[in-house]
């Protein structure tokens, strides 16, 4: 058997790739602030955040809030 990648090949196991990923979660989960931990509120979008201000609603106000602000524009100024 040989390595291949980083990973010894017949063996079982996360690989070097998901250890950062892994030491991410495992950081989040025991940090004190794991409760404040949020969906982002756009309809497409699947991810979690932590905010850094309490009335922030969105992963990333700049992508996900924009689209939110500009649905808005359109639907009160659509039938005008």
């Amino acid at each position: 058997m040989g390595e291949v990648g980083g990973v010894v090949e017949g063996q079982v196991g996360l690989g070097v790739g998901a250890a950062e990923p892994a030491e991410a979660v495992a950081e989040l989960l025991t940090d004190p602030r794991a409760g404040q931990v949020r969906e982002c509120e756009a309809p497409d979008c699947v991810l979690l955040f932590l905010p850094a201000h309490p009335r922030r609603r969105w992963c990333v106000a700049g992508v996900c809030g924009n689209r939110a602000r500009v649905a808005r524009y359109y639907a009160r100024y659509k039938d005008v």
